[in-house]
C-alpha cells in the first residue's frame, strides 16, 4: 500500500533533521525576560493560502539543497496542480513521430473514442492530422502544417499542435508553474500559463491517476484548462499569437 503523503513528508523531514549540524542554542534568558515585560502586540493572522505557500517554498528549498534520497521524496510531494518542480534542466523536446500507443485517426473517430469533448480552434480550421493516445483515449492531438495564420514549421512538417488532455491541472497550477519558469496569462478570462522553454506537464485523469507529457515541437507553449479538459498549444509563435489562437478554441 502506498504510504500517505503526510507520512512520507514527515519521514523525509526527519531524515533531513538527522543530516543537519545544529549549533548549541545560545543563552536567551535575559532576552526572554525583557520581552515578557513588554506588552504583547497583536500578530496578523496569515490567510491559509499564504501558510500553504510558505510551506511549499520551504519544501522546495529542501528539495534542492539536501541529499538525493531526501530530495527525491520531497520533490515527489511537490507534484501539485499538474506541475512537477525539478532541479535538473527541462526534458528534451520529443520527436514528431508517433509515440508508443499513439495512432493517427480522423477527427470523427477521435470524437467517438474520447470520453471528453474535442475542441477545434476556429483560427486554424480542420487539422491536417489527428492523433489519439492511451487506451481508453486520454489524449487527442490536433496537428497543423505551416500556412496562413500559423507559425512556421521548425522541424519536420508540423508547425503547431494542440494537445487536449482528459484531466485537470488543479486550481493552483498558475502559482506553481510560475515557479518553474512560466508566465501567468489568461485565455478569455481563464487562467493560463505561457512557458517559453522545454517542460514537463503532469495532469490528473478522471480516475485520479497522474500522467505526464513533455513538449513535442518547441519551447513556446500555452497551457490552460476548461472544465475537465486541459489544453496545451505548442508552436514557434509569440505569446500574442498563441492567445489569439487559443481564444478561438471551441
Amino acid at each position: 500500500m502506498t504510504e500517505p503523503r503526510d507520512d512520507r513528508l514527515a519521514a523525509a523531514l526527519r531524515d533531513l533533521g538527522d543530516r543537519l549540524d545544529v549549533p548549541p542554542a545560545p543563552d536567551v534568558r535575559e532576552a526572554v525576560l525583557a520581552r515578557l515585560a513588554t506588552p504583547p502586540r497583536r500578530r496578523p493572522v496569515l490567510p491559509r493560502w499564504a501558510t500553504v505557500a510558505a510551506a511549499l517554498v520551504l519544501a522546495f528549498a529542501i528539495a534542492v539543497t539536501v541529499s538525493p534520497a531526501v530530495r527525491a521524496t520531497v520533490t515527489d510531494l511537490l507534484r501539485f496542480a499538474g506541475i512537477e518542480l525539478r532541479e535538473e534542466p527541462g526534458p528534451a523536446i520529443r520527436e514528431q513521430g508517433l509515440l508508443p500507443g499513439e495512432r493517427s485517426v480522423d477527427l470523427g473517430e477521435a470524437r467517438h473514442l474520447a470520453a471528453f469533448p474535442i475542441s477545434v480552434p476556429a483560427a486554424l480550421g480542420y487539422p491536417d492530422d489527428v492523433r489519439v493516445a492511451d487506451e481508453p483515449t486520454r489524449v487527442v492531438s490536433l496537428l497543423y502544417q505551416a500556412g496562413p495564420g500559423r507559425p512556421p514549421a521548425t522541424a519536420g512538417p508540423v508547425a503547431l499542435r494542440l494537445d487536449e488532455f482528459d484531466g485537470q491541472l488543479g486550481p493552483a497550477f498558475e502559482k506553481f508553474l510560475s515557479m518553474a519558469g512560466g508566465q501567468a496569462v489568461d485565455v478569455d478570462g481563464v487562467p493560463a500559463i505561457w512557458v517559453d522553454r522545454p517542460h514537463e506537464l503532469l495532469y490528473i485523469d478522471r480516475t485520479g491517476e497522474w500522467h505526464h507529457e513533455t513538449a513535442r515541437l518547441s519551447a513556446q507553449t500555452l497551457v490552460w484548462q476548461r472544465g475537465a479538459v486541459t489544453f496545451r498549444l505548442e508552436g514557434a509563435f509569440t505569446l500574442s499569437d498563441a492567445l489569439r489562437i487559443a481564444a478561438t478554441v471551441g
